[in-house]
């Protein structure tokens, strides 16, 4: 497991390490120190897209949200999040995410990145 690299601090500092990746699918282990609410999980799959760009100096900026759902109330403070690289036009990355407790779906939507 690697832990990401990301100019956030603690205690907003979510996405902690890569517990597998591919050109398409990181899922990323994210962690907090109070039960998150739904911002906070969205915060956390959008730092854990920083996965797909491991050693890049490129700075990301989450511009958009789209079919965001919470899909069970959080009672952990550690989930997985399974993201997938849907596609990418110029600096813009287009992502899917689920948040995962175990096996139980929390969390689902989609979410584009602008690189810098």
């Amino acid at each position: 497991m690697k832990e990401l690299n990301l100019p956030h601090q603690e205690p907003i500092k979510f996405a902690k390490y890569i517990i597998s990746s591919d050109d398409k699918q990181v899922t990323v282990r994210i962690s907090f120190d109070t039960l998150p609410s739904l911002a906070m999980l969205v915060e956390a799959v959008a730092q854990s897209s920083a996965a797909f760009d491991e050693g890049s100096s490129k700075m990301g900026y989450l511009v958009a949200l789209k079919n965001i759902e919470l899909i069970q109330k959080p009672s952990s403070l550690e989930y997985d999040a399974q993201l997938k690289s849907s596609h990418k036009i110029d600096q813009l990355n287009y992502f899917e995410f689920d948040i995962l407790d175990k096996e139980v779906l929390i969390a689902k939507g989609e979410f584009i990145i602008a690189l810098n």
